[in-house]
């Protein structure tokens, strides 16, 4: 499927693809590989979070959202793609859908990852404030929100996509000005404004830790304790944060620079380019699972139970679970907090 790049089209994922045989063979191999691994890794991560009571903190509602949005664009786009690629012919409405849940999981991913930068500033700058107001009831309705956000915002990727012979392209007027305000406001809207505000807070972060730090006050180690804690979440959600916008930026930056007409290469290496990218983009929603097995102990810690249920037998056995189901239970006693108050992020 060559690729043409003017400005009366928005080519979906899978144009520009050379035809060469690779094509047909290694891309769609790599997408399911990206697939399995993705959706596995995060239902993990939600099962985790469902099975377990004191799993439940404020900071994993929005892990589990950000696992949502994952699953959801690798079945709902990363997999199309990979049965296209391999001779599927898909029709227009799989064409729209696909196209526009591409735009809504990834706004949704944007807009959770900058709410839990949020919740981190909240809790580190203004910790005494949001001790009543961090809850994680407001969590939940901050990713309905997130949700319903996205679908509305994109609709004109639904509305504008049309399949034309075997591609997938967005069309809106006969003149180019909508298309490339909707592209540049994709670029602001799920790139740039939410890792502007991200870079705002984690800055502010910075300063107020750099100061707790220095205080060094003498009450200090329960509040040490607490600060720790904190500064190993923000660690991991930075991480997160991170990786998301290393493996978005060149998606975005070639498909701004094809509809601003920039000069370009030849349109099969621009196909080159744009799988490259989009690999890339999608292996970002493999990578969150490992960052929470290594980055935190209560992950790492469920994530070992499920693949090592029980090593031991016995009497000592039976001893030793008995004993961790105890344990568990008087923990998950203690962070239930409520009315859906905050629960202590110390479960990470």
């Amino acid at each position: 499927m060559a690729e043409q790049f003017d400005n009366e089209t928005y080519e979906s994922y899978v144009e520009g693809m050379p035809q060469v045989p690779w094509q047909h063979y290694l891309i769609p191999l790599a997408l399911f590989i990206i697939v399995f691994v993705g959706v596995s890794g995060n239902s993990l991560v939600l099962f985790v979070i469902v099975k377990h009571r004191d799993m439940r903190t404020v900071t994993n509602y929005f892990v589990g959202n950000l696992a949502i949005t994952d699953i959801s664009l690798l079945l709902i786009c990363a997999l199309p793609t990979a049965l296209i690629l391999c001779g599927w012919q898909m029709g227009e409405f799989i064409c729209r859908s696909t196209s526009y849940m591409q735009s809504v999981t990834v706004q949704a991913t944007c807009l959770t990852l900058t709410v839990m930068t949020i919740d981190r500033y909240n809790l580190i700058v203004h910790a005494v404030k949001s001790r009543n107001t961090r809850t994680t009831t407001r969590a939940a309705v901050f990713n309905i929100f997130i949700w319903i956000f996205s679908f509305l915002v994109h609709i004109p990727a639904f509305v504008g996509t049309r399949k034309v012979d075997s591609e997938c392209k967005r069309k809106f007027k006969h003149d180019d000005g909508p298309l490339i305000h909707y592209v540049i406001g994709n670029f602001f809207l799920m790139y740039a404004l939410p890792l502007t505000v991200i870079v705002f807070c984690y800055i502010k972060i910075l300063v107020q830790v750099w100061r707790k730090t220095s205080e060094g006050t003498e009450s200090a180690q329960a509040q040490a304790r607490a600060l720790r804690r904190k500064k190993k979440i923000t660690k991991m959600v930075f991480i997160v944060v991170v990786l998301f916008a290393i493996c978005w930026a060149p998606l975005h930056v070639v498909n701004t620079v094809v509809f601003v007409n920039l000069d370009s290469p030849a349109p099969q290496v621009w196909g080159i380019i744009h799988i490259c990218t989009l690999l890339l983009a999608y292996t970002n929603s493999i990578v969150n699972p490992f960052v929470y097995a290594f980055a935190t102990t209560s992950f790492k810690k469920y994530f070992h139970r499920v693949f090592a249920p029980c090593r031991c037998g016995g009497v000592g056995g039976e001893m030793m679970t008995s004993v961790s189901i105890s344990m568990k239970t008087k923990s998950e006693r203690l962070s239930v907090t409520q009315n859906g108050a905050s629960k202590d992020d110390s479960s990470i």
